[in-house]
């Protein structure tokens, strides 16, 4: 008889954060074919389905909710043995995995990790929801985290672990050179009423709700037309008249713009984040300042995204600790 391993737990984890087989195979790299054809094997192994298939995605059935519930504590009973061992015999490199959500900070933060710490093996992986990759933080599959503060952020999603504030921003709108809302520079809001708005997939939008309530202050509720976070697809959109946020830091291409909304109703936080004590994570602090480092050099890409700083009464808030 077939034997469960930990990889087969990892699989069903990794499909239950995704909500999808489809999500899940990207962030364990592998194709989506062969994820399924492993979570039938994992079934037939379980004696029962794991999840309920939908149109909007994967649930988990009751049997589904008691091996994650017994999987997330051996992961994490592994996760311990590891740091432990590491700790007591010797080893290679130390790998440190980086988890992200897209962000334009991410290839300057790697220079400058690679840069300052020389004896690192160094892994990247990209997740575009923020929820998903603090899950992937606390079950051991990252060791470091970068993600945006997301609608809904409760204190159980911080268990067990280390944030720091990297950087608080306004958001701005992704919008076409000479697009009649645009004034010196800056977008009114209320003048993208009878706008189409392109926004990102709903698991992968953090400020959904805080958006919604700086468009109804606004006088309007937004015509979302297109849910997207590919960056060509969406820039094919904005051309042709539609709107979307974007970080304060974009530099989209010729024909495109990135501008601050007037009286800035819209922030994002950005946060850093570890597990606590964990040993596996070489030198914290230096990984930080790599991605300070990291950001105060985005901000230079968007010449608008400068002269709002400069602006500014004070430094943008930066590094502030939770």
């Amino acid at each position: 008889m077939a034997e469960l391993e930990l990889r087969h737990l990892r699989a069903v984890r990794a499909v239950a954060d995704g909500g999808s087989v489809s999500r899940a195979a990207t962030v364990l790299g592998v194709s989506q074919p062969a994820l399924t054809a492993q979570l039938k094997r994992i079934e037939r192994i379980l004696g029962g389905e794991l999840f309920v298939r939908g149109p909007s995605g994967v649930r988990p059935t009751e049997l589904g909710r008691f091996v994650l519930a017994r999987a997330d504590a051996l992961l994490s009973d592994m996760q311990a043995l590891v740091a432990s061992a590491r700790q007591h015999g010797e080893s290679g490199p130390e790998t440190l995995r980086i988890g992200y959500v897209p962000l334009l900070i991410i290839g300057r933060f790697i220079e400058e990790l690679g840069e300052r710490l020389l004896d690192v093996d160094l892994q990247t992986y990209a997740e575009p929801a923020s929820l998903t990759l603090l899950k992937l933080l606390s079950t051991g599959r990252v060791d470091v985290a970068l993600l945006e503060q997301f609608d809904g952020t409760e204190a159980h999603h911080f268990a067990g672990l280390t944030v720091r504030t990297l950087a608080t921003e306004p958001i701005f709108v992704g919008i076409a050179h000479g697009h009649p809302a645009i004034r010196d520079g800056v977008v009114d809001l209320a003048d993208l009423a009878g706008c189409d708005w392109i926004l990102p997939p709903p698991h992968e939008n953090c400020v959904r709700v805080r958006f919604l309530q700086a468009c109804a202050a606004a006088g309007f509720t937004p015509r979302v037309r297109h849910f997207t976070s590919e960056a060509g697809t969406a820039g094919t959109l904005i051309a042709q008249g539609a709107v979307c946020l974007a970080q304060a830091a974009s530099a989209p291409p010729p024909g495109l713009v990135a501008l601050p909304l007037a009286g800035d109703p819209l922030w994002t936080t950005l946060l850093f984040a570890t597990r606590e004590d964990d040993a596996r994570t070489p030198a914290t602090d230096e990984v930080f300042r790599c991605a300070e480092v990291a950001y105060a050099a985005s901000r230079l890409r968007n010449p608008h995204f400068a002269r709002w700083c400069r602006q500014q009464p004070g430094e943008p808030r930066l590094a502030s600790a939770r």
